[in-house]
């Protein structure tokens, strides 16, 4: 069956209009609606590409009745295509093809009902993955910043990046840290990343050697064999004397302390104390200071040198943090050497620098090892990228690993109902094909098209087209349109019977198939408006054989699992979905209105049957005899015959009925057709007729008579809620 229609054409239905089809529809709409369009996508919805048809179990096959299909399979000289049917002296077969056929369509609504657990597994799974999609997708907002260049081409879709993150489960790269692989990225993926010149460690041996020197640690006093060398040392003033010797060659033979001349003898003494050897240990700290300050410059400055290059990936704090330590000492140092070249006779040492120069040292290697790596890294950068990426996505993936874990297991579960479904459906299709296989085998033995003549022979001389026949053509599987003679009818048939024959083919059709096989086959049936002429002859039989259809299509018989009955014509729409009160509407039944304002088509659905006519309400006049109103009722029944047989028939029947009627009831049949017989009136028209109350059911007889003695007792059964003729 059809689930659903979307119209959407640019003639008609300019906007989209969609339907939910029930298996019985009635649709009613004047001419230019868009009637003959939906009739169409339901033929091939294919040629409409904009429109879209939903099925409930799959496809299928679509028989539609209207000027196509007249034209494409009907003509009233050319050969006709046969309908097969299974033939009545095959009841077994058709027991068995039934059968079949039933078990045909439970497997369809089990392959129904397993594709809808399929697809309900994937719409679970595919929420599910979407959540699983999101929470990745919200991991990488912490680490974009870094990890963007190796998530670029993946960061424009959720899924994509899901994706490859699944990718990545066996990644074999080791696991960095957070810190460190962010440092790596930080480095690798800078714009900046250049070749650097290794540090060069400054030389402290100098500075070394020259603090280890003996003269610092030495006592250095004067010539102590002279007479004042005695008195000298036991005053221990060296240092005292040797500063006053200074100040005495100021200031002459004066003594600078005391003012008083002093002899020439005791100055020479004085000065022969102060010999050679101790004015070269003099010279020798003085030269040592000299070259300690020279050598502090020389390493200070060259540790100045290294601080002061633009070496981004170093960090210099902790060497200017030693810088000043050592400088502070080496200072300290050369203070300490000065003050001995003051006070020569006091021994002293300098602080050491060995350990500070060795930790000076070791940073320097420090940074060179850094220099190193990343030369090594600007040397084979494309290798240390693409190393680096796979260490970002093995870290990626080992810090979703839960959510990744889980949806694993989630997949494979629903990958195992949704195999172990598709296993039973794809049972189920075998037992299908074998089924239907099976039905085509007993069809092909059993059908025949001789039959389906037969039928439509009786049906034609039942309702009195006796002057032309179908009979089987020459041409294997064809039929022709005879005379009794034999005569091909040519192009000889009335509107009326041409309409009568080609929808009685059509009716044969449902029941059959112009093959030997799928005679059985289901089906879905259109008619779009069935009647162009009002013939009654035509009218009343077409449309009880459309009702036979849809009991059919409420029953599931003949293979038809839907039907849509499309018309403009009010009176054949009201005897195709007319229901007596005893049978209300059934659940399979759904009443549209197709109705078309400023050139754009509406298709309305209706709880109940919309079309409600003058002529119904005519006949509610009748239904009780004690109610009924004496000064109208000759109007309503004169109305009624009227608009029956002259307006919908177009019957000029009035004569043939006075024929049928004797004595008093011939008077009344008169008087109730002999206005009608005027000409002057029609349905709206009022006549001012009283009839006495006693002859009230006089009249209703005659009434009734008139229908049953026309041969139209079914319509009058059918419009006052009695027995209903199928």
């Amino acid at each position: 069956m059809i689930k659903s229609i979307e119209l959407v054409d640019a003639a008609t239905f300019k906007q989209l209009e969609k339907i939910q089809p029930n298996k019985i529809n009635y649709l009613f709409g004047g001419n230019g609606t868009g009637k003959t369009t939906l009739g169409k996508v339901i033929n091939d919805c294919d040629l409409y590409p904009q429109c879209n048809i939903t099925w409930k179990s799959g496809p299928v096959e679509r028989i539609v009745y209207n000027k196509n299909f007249v034209e494409e399979n009907f003509s009233q000289s050319d050969s006709i295509k046969g309908i097969f049917t299974l033939g009545k002296d095959s009841t077994d077969s058709k027991k068995k093809i039934e059968e079949t056929r039933t078990r045909i369509d439970e497997v369809e609504d089990d392959i129904v009902n397993i594709n809808n657990q399929i697809e309900k597994k994937k719409t679970e799974f595919t929420e599910l993955k979407k959540n699983f999609i999101e929470r990745v997708w919200n991991f990488k907002d912490e680490y974009i910043d870094h990890f963007k260049p190796a998530y670029r081409g993946y960061l424009g879709s959720k899924k994509s990046f899901f994706e490859k993150c699944l990718s990545e489960i066996g990644n074999d790269s080791p696991i960095l840290e957070k810190e460190k692989i962010i440092e790596k990225c930080d480095q690798i993926f800078s714009e900046l990343l250049t070749s650097y010149d290794t540090l060069e460690i400054p030389d402290f041996s100098s500075l070394i050697g020259l603090q280890e020197d003996q003269v610092l640690k030495e006592k250095i006093i004067g010539k102590e064999d002279v007479e004042i060398g005695k008195l000298i040392e036991k005053l221990d003033n060296s240092d005292w004397v040797k500063q006053g010797l200074g100040y005495l060659n100021l200031s002459g033979d004066v003594c600078p302390f005391c003012q008083q001349e002093i002899s020439v003898n005791l100055k020479a003494e004085i000065e022969n104390f102060f010999d050679e050897t101790y004015r070269t240990k003099i010279q020798q700290i003085e030269n040592l200071l000299e070259n300690y300050r020279t050598s502090q410059n020389g390493v200070l400055s060259n540790i100045d040198q290294i601080i002061q290059q633009d070496i981004p990936i170093l960090d210099f704090t902790e060497l200017s943090k030693k810088k000043n330590f050592i400088d502070e000492r080496i200072k300290n140092n050369a203070k300490t050497i000065d003050d001995k070249l003051k006070n020569p006779s006091i021994p002293v040492s300098l602080e050491p620098i060995n350990e500070i120069t060795s930790e000076i040292s070791g940073l320097i290697i420090k940074y060179n090892e850094v220099i190193n790596k990343n030369n090594e890294v600007v040397e084979n950068i494309d290798r240390e990228k693409e190393n680096l990426i796979n260490q970002i996505w093995k870290f990626t993936v080992e810090n979703i690993k839960h959510d990744i874990e889980s949806y694993s297991l989630e997949k494979t579960r629903h990958s195992k109902a949704i195999n172990g479904l598709s296993e039973t459906l794809q049972n189920r299709n075998t037992e299908k094909l074998v089924a239907e296989n099976s039905v085509r085998e007993l069809e092909s033995k059993i059908t025949s098209v001789q039959y389906s003549v037969n039928e439509i022979n009786k049906l034609l001389n039942s309702f009195g087209f006796t002057n032309f026949k179908l009979q089987k053509a020459k041409k294997k599987g064809f039929y022709e349109l005879v005379r009794d003679d034999g005569q091909k009818v040519g192009q000889t048939l009335s509107e009326g019977e041409y309409t009568f024959i080609t929808f009685l083919y059509f009716y044969h059709l449902l029941k059959g198939s112009t093959e030997e096989t799928g005679v059985t086959k289901n089906k879905i049936v259109v008619i779009d408006d069935p009647i162009s002429s009002l013939d009654s002859s035509v009218l009343f039989v077409v449309s009880n054989l459309i009702k036979s259809i849809i009991r059919d299509a409420k029953e599931d018989k003949n293979g038809i699992k839907q039907i849509f009955i499309l018309t403009h014509n009010v009176y054949f729409f009201k005897e195709v979905t007319f229901r007596s009160n005893r049978d209300n509407k059934w659940k399979e039944e759904s009443y549209w209105l197709v109705q078309k304002h400023d050139k754009q088509s509406r298709i309305i659905e209706h709880e109940d049957n919309p079309i409600k006519t003058t002529y119904e309400l005519l006949w509610r006049e009748l239904d009780e005899s004690d109610k009924i109103n004496t000064a109208t009722i000759f109007n309503t029944m004169r109305r009624i015959l009227e608009y029956y047989f002259n307006i919908l028939g177009n019957l000029d029947y009035a004569v043939e009925a006075l024929k049928k009627f004797e004595g008093e009831e011939k008077l009344i049949c008169k008087s109730l057709v002999g206005w009608i017989n005027d000409g002057s009136h029609f349905i709206n028209d009022d006549l001012a007729v009283t009839v006495d109350s006693s002859d009230i059911h006089k009249y209703l007889k005659v009434f009734k008579d008139i229908f049953y003695k026309m041969d139209h007792g079914s319509h009058y059964e059918m419009m006052t809620n009695k027995t209903v003729t199928a």
